[in-house]
């Protein structure tokens, strides 16, 4: 059990590190060297500035999703394909989506200070 754990452990990381090599990932990450702070020490109730956090993990989770999504269509073609480009684009388009709740948060933020 503890074998499997550790085996799985090692996937993980080798999985970040494949993510550290994406453009989009690395900026999502950047992001993040300025929301932690904003979380840490902006006045908000701690139960939103945990939705906060938590948010900006699922937008890193998401895109680690989408760059596994794309990596495998690539393993099938790279060649244009329609289907292909249609399933990317829905990859994509849920990465934008948690990005645009993570903002819609970080301005009700900002309103609930002014």
């Amino acid at each position: 059990m503890i074998k499997k754990f550790y085996a799985n452990l090692i996937n993980s990381i080798n999985g970040l590190k494949i993510a550290f090599t994406e453009h989009s990932f690395i900026s999502e990450v950047i992001l993040g060297f300025f929301l932690i702070p904003y979380i840490i020490f902006v006045e908000l109730n701690l139960l939103f500035k945990l939705v906060i956090t938590l948010t900006y993990f699922l937008l890193l989770a998401f895109e680690i999703f989408n760059t596994a999504i794309e990596k495998l269509c690539n393993k099938i073609t790279k060649d244009y394909d329609k289907d292909i480009k249609q399933i990317k684009d829905l990859a994509s388009a849920s990465v934008f989506l948690i990005l645009i709740i993570l903002i819609i948060e970080l301005f009700y933020s900002l309103s609930i200070k002014i």
